[in-house]
């Protein structure tokens, strides 16, 4: 299937990566949400099984199921707590090429992106933040379409 067992010592990069790479799994293989669950008991070990324990069992306990979408939630707070999330925020928001290469400003901010899902899938909103970014003769070629 591809994802190594997440196991609650990844880099916050690596465990973006890992829950990216299982939804694309679960989207390719059209599994349905008990199957994602499913599979995630297999796929975590370690520190990320005390934490999947911990918030996987009282969802069942209470309602017979957990769910991706609160797995995931909370695996970022885990991975990802909110003054990092501030930080890395403020990061993509002020990013500027300044003396950076196109290429090397376009992979700082796909870096970026990462952590932020909402925006990694809204063509408009990321097209617009990578604009803002760019040098203003490289912004207004690009604006106009004279690349």
């Amino acid at each position: 299937m591809g994802p190594k067992p997440l196991v609650g010592r990844e880099s916050l990069e690596d465990a973006e990566i890992w829950f990216q790479r299982m939804e694309n799994c679960f989207r390719e293989f059209g599994c349905t949400k008990e199957q994602n669950m499913e599979t995630l008991d297999f796929l975590v070990e370690g520190r990320a099984r005390k934490l999947w324990n911990s918030t996987y069992a009282p969802f069942v306990a209470t309602r017979g199921t957990a769910n991706w979408a609160e797995f995931r939630t909370t695996f970022q707070r885990f991975y990802f707590p909110p003054a990092i999330r501030q930080a890395k925020s403020s990061e993509l928001l002020s990013l500027r090429q300044g003396t950076m290469s196109i290429d090397d400003y376009q992979q700082k901010f796909f870096d970026l992106l990462l952590y932020f899902p909402k925006i990694s899938s809204s063509s408009e909103m990321k097209y617009s933040l990578f604009l803002q970014g760019l040098n203003p003769e490289i912004h207004y070629r690009v604006a106009v379409g004279d690349v």
